[in-house]
């Protein structure tokens, strides 16, 4: 369960053997207000050493990978399974915990993270048209 953060603003993390991406989108903040209120108390659970912070963990890893597979197969990608709920079990190490923990953290951060463009770096103007390019192509 390596967590690491990826140019698509999502969070990689290994779940039962399989590499997922953890994706927090608009639709996973509307379940978690329904499901926990607000953002602070679902991560004042999420941080609790406790059967209710295992399943918050558990429940934001299953819903945001599944999200995350969801794009993948919008940007025309083979669909992979759905991640379930039997997928992630109590029989989990403790270090594992922590680092799908952190993991589901980490993607929570980002789905709130701007992107700010420092002004005084310079800017690689091939790999901006590029970019562009490639973004054009994929509309």
């Amino acid at each position: 369960i390596k967590g690491r953060i990826t140019m698509d603003k999502m969070v990689t993390a290994v779940i039962a053997g399989t590499e997922r991406q953890l994706n927090y989108s608009v639709e996973v903040m509307f379940d978690t207000a329904e499901k926990f209120g607000d953002i602070q108390s679902a991560l004042d659970i999420v941080s609790a050493d406790s059967v209710d912070g295992f399943e918050a963990v558990k429940w934001f890893a299953i819903r945001m990978a599944n999200d995350a597979e969801l794009c993948r197969r919008d940007a025309g990608y083979d669909p992979q399974p759905m991640l379930h709920d039997s997928d992630i079990t109590r029989r989990i190490r403790p270090v594992d915990l922590e680092e799908l923990r952190r993991a589901v953290v980490d993607a929570i951060r980002l789905g709130y993270q701007r992107e700010v463009v420092n002004e005084d770096e310079e800017k690689d103007l091939g790999l901006e048209e590029l970019q562009s390019k490639k973004a054009k192509a994929g509309e």
